[in-house]
């Protein structure tokens, strides 16, 4: 691990990734089933959002909040990202979604939940502050929740990201950036992005897509919310990626 917002696997193991939960537990568990926590070289990487679901009734965030707090501290082959989602609640920015207050309601559920607010928000914001942006392979692959930025145009223009904080602009794309908005960032972008960091391929969640999308170098994949066809990448680190397709191959499906 380069820092402790960049982490680095080297070419040998296995990797799960999985994008935005928002609260589901049962494929929460259903992932972890596929993931040998004993087996050191053996990493799964949630890519952020594991929380914010839509119904208090059936969200899943605080309970699933709780296991990954206490795996990232006893497996270091577990790994979760930043969201978008979690940092809002770092920044206090507010996120609506269907006309609600996300933040609002994730006190409310850990009211529900738990009894009380407080510590147990001041815990998960604490935990939220120890994610990772960002995942990398020695094969190739550059794994982050969103992005990529499109002002990232040399390396040191990337590692900046690492001095400033969880409002530092470039970051908040990596968090926030969608293909479909064309302001965002573009095909060209998505390439010249992987050139600065010296990495071949792209795996993003954030946007919403039917199982998964190739958009250039890059696949947005959708593993749990609003997707049918639930899709997770499960790679031997050793694998020689020299197309996307090589990278469409280690897709794995789930159908809801």
């Amino acid at each position: 691990m380069i820092n402790d917002k960049l982490i680095e696997l080297p070419d040998y193991g296995r990797l799960i990734v999985v994008t935005d939960l928002h609260g589901n537990l049962d494929d929460y568990n259903a992932y972890l089933d596929l993931w040998d926590e004993s087996d050191s070289d053996f990493h799964i990487v949630f890519t952020g959002d594991l929380i914010h679901g839509m119904d208090e009734r059936t969200d899943g965030s605080v309970e699933i909040l709780d296991d990954a707090i206490s795996k990232s501290k006893e497996y270091p082959n577990f790994h979760t990202l930043l969201g978008n989602h979690e940092c809002a609640h770092i920044t206090n920015d507010n996120i609506y979604k269907n006309s609600k207050d996300l933040l609002f309601e994730f006190k409310n559920l850990i009211s529900y939940k738990k009894g009380y607010i407080e510590p147990h928000l001041t815990n998960y914001i604490r935990f939220f502050k120890t994610m990772p942006y960002f995942l990398t392979t020695a094969n190739g692959l550059f794994i982050s929740h969103s992005g990529p930025s499109d002002k990232v145009n040399s390396i040191e223009s990337f590692n900046k990201i690492f001095e400033g904080y969880y409002s530092d602009p470039i970051l908040q794309e990596f968090l926030w950036n969608r293909y479909t908005h064309v302001t965002d960032y573009t095909r060209a972008d998505v390439e010249r992005f992987l050139d600065v960091v010296g990495s071949k391929f792209m795996i993003v969640g954030h946007c919403p897509v039917e199982s998964y999308k190739v958009f250039s170098k890059q696949i947005i994949m959708s593993s749990s919310f609003n997707t049918r066809v639930k899709t997770y990448l499960d790679m031997d680190l050793s694998t020689e990626l020299k197309d996307i397709k090589d990278v469409q191959k280690q897709l794995k499906f789930i159908i809801d």
